[in-house]
């Protein structure tokens, strides 16, 4: 072999290294897409709204401490009443007092304005059974869950800064929500029990012993 051949030789296993090179370099740096390599974007859960609030349905109504479900305090009496079913009573006995009874009487919902004249704003609403079994009442609830036929823990569980006291008349005792608004959500308890028979959003210093006697 000339020295020619020698030259043509070592040019072309330079340039196939260099080929190679090349070619390796391009092998490493491109990407590679691969449909199993894709994720596919996570959709965010649309929020679960609120349930909606039924007039002829006090059981999903909320108790707030402004009142409870579409009856608010300081409302107008008259306007409220006759924007609500016609299940509501208001009679000549007590004009200043409208109330609810559930179809099988296990549970109920009234409000009242005050006395002194027609006009006089809303200033308690309450939910309440007489039932003896107040755990399987149904009826307007907080926005945690709670209402008649929660017990006393779980009120203190959700509501820790509630104050206790006894009622002025009577022998029940009652736990009173913090807050700073006109009205107050009250869970009363009978004498000995634990268990609310009535939920009461009021602007007194504490549910009224009756309302129309």
């Amino acid at each position: 072999m000339n020295t020619d051949d020698m030259r043509r030789l070592t040019f072309t296993i330079a340039a196939a290294a260099a080929i190679g090179l090349l070619a390796g370099c391009t092998a490493s740096t491109s990407p590679q897409w691969s449909p199993s390599a894709t994720t596919a974007p996570t959709s965010t859960p649309a929020p679960t709204a609120p349930p909606e609030v039924d007039p002829a349905d006090p059981g999903t109504w909320i108790i707030s401490d402004a009142g409870i479900g579409p009856v608010t305090i300081g409302g107008d009496f008259a306007a409220t009443l006759g924007s609500l079913p016609d299940t509501w009573t208001n009679d000549q006995a007590c004009t200043w007092t409208a109330w609810w009874n559930a179809p099988d009487s296990s549970s109920g919902v009234y409000f009242v304005r005050g006395t002194e004249s027609d006009t006089e704003p809303i200033s308690e609403i309450s939910a309440y059974s007489a039932a003896e079994d107040l755990a399987g009442v149904d009826g307007p609830r907080t926005a945690e869950g709670l209402g008649v036929g929660s017990t006393t823990d779980e009120v203190l569980a959700a509501y820790p800064d509630a104050e206790q006291g006894t009622a002025e008349i009577g022998t029940g005792t009652w736990l009173r929500l913090a807050g700073d608004a006109d009205g107050h959500v009250f869970f009363q308890f009978r004498e000995g029990e634990t268990i609310a028979n009535s939920v009461v959003v009021t602007t007194r210093d504490e549910p009224s012993y009756e309302v129309c006697g």
